[in-house]
């Protein structure tokens, strides 16, 4: 029995260090585990849906790259891309030239929506195109043409030296005004609220009235204009509705004027009517700065041919010096 029991104690300790060192041993196994997982083995069906997505990715990726091409809409015949379509975001800071205005644009900014025909005036009628669900659509036919030849006219006047007037108190069309008298540089001058007598009254309203004169007296508010060359060449209005004593004094003092007439507007009342919405602040940026770009234009032929002039009269100097020398004289 005692050597029985012998044998039984000494072996216990020999399971229990057998016990140990297989622990010891699975140890480093499971810390390797942890630190290196291995990946889980992915599906045919997962891999599958993974090469959809990324095709359709790469399908919607090229879908963007010619989105705006030139050869998008070619074999339909459409001439229209991004270049030459209406972005919103330009007409304030980018606004296209006359030559390059389409119908596409005074349709996406709004131009062509009236009023009521309940509110038209007669005289709106041969600009009106029709009229839908009680709304009177504007013919933008007559529109494009008018728009153009006010922009010549504007070209004309800035190119001999004349005063540009842009009024316009359309609430959201603040910077329109500003943004495209300051393109007319010391010809453009931008109203948004218009001071009754400025023009058949302007010794007295400039005698005490501090009102911006040009864009560069914006911030310092000092006026330079005097009464007497404040009279403007040609004023832009528009909005005329809400510019009744400009338009009233304008034609009182024989001032040309161009307008924005709506349908609700008597186109006989400015000399260069352009119909279109005048309640739009996206129309009105448009047309205004279809008006500021063609003064833009004005104003760099006015100092090429200033420069032309000039070049001429140092010619004409340097040759009767080179006689002067000769003893002709």
């Amino acid at each position: 029995m005692a050597t029985r029991r012998t044998l039984v104690n000494l072996a216990a300790p020999a399971r229990c260090s057998s016990r140990s060192a297989s622990t010891s041993a699975a140890a480093p196994s499971s810390s390797t585990s942890t630190s290196t997982p291995t990946a889980a083995p992915v599906s045919a069906k997962q891999r599958q849906k993974d090469q959809a997505w990324q095709a359709m990715l790469d399908k919607v990726q090229q879908r963007r790259a010619h989105r705006f091409t030139a050869d998008q809409f070619t074999s339909l015949g459409s001439t229209q891309n991004r270049e030459t379509t209406y972005q919103p975001h330009e007409t304030l800071h980018a606004p296209p030239l006359p030559p390059a205005l389409t119908t596409s644009h005074l349709v996406a900014s709004g131009a062509h929506l009236g009023h009521s025909p309940s509110l038209t005036h007669r005289a709106a009628f041969p600009h009106i195109y029709g009229t839908r669900t009680n709304l009177s659509y504007i013919d933008l036919r007559q529109t494009l043409p008018a728009l153009r030849r006010a922009a010549e006219v504007v070209r004309g006047v800035v190119e001999r030296g004349g005063i540009v007037v842009f009024v316009g108190s359309l609430k959201g069309a603040e910077r329109a005004v500003w943004e495209n008298a300051k393109r007319l540089g010391e010809n453009g001058f931008g109203v948004t609220k218009w001071l009754p007598g400025s023009i058949s009254n302007a010794k007295e309203v400039f005698g005490w009235s501090e009102i911006p004169s040009s864009v560069n007296d914006v911030d310092t508010r000092a006026p330079k204009a005097t009464p007497q060359s404040f009279k403007p060449s040609l004023l832009v209005l528009l909005s005329p509705t809400l510019n009744q004593h400009a338009l009233r004094e304008a034609t009182a003092n024989q001032v040309p004027t161009i307008g924005i007439c709506d349908t609700d507007v008597d186109p006989r009342c400015v000399t260069y009517a352009i119909p279109a919405n005048d309640d739009s602040p996206r129309a009105v940026e448009l047309i205004a700065g279809v008006l500021g770009m063609a003064g833009k234009d004005g104003l760099a032929r006015k100092k090429q041919r200033q420069e032309i002039e000039k070049a001429k009269m140092q010619r004409r100097n340097s040759s009767q010096n080179y006689a002067r020398n000769r003893g002709d004289f």
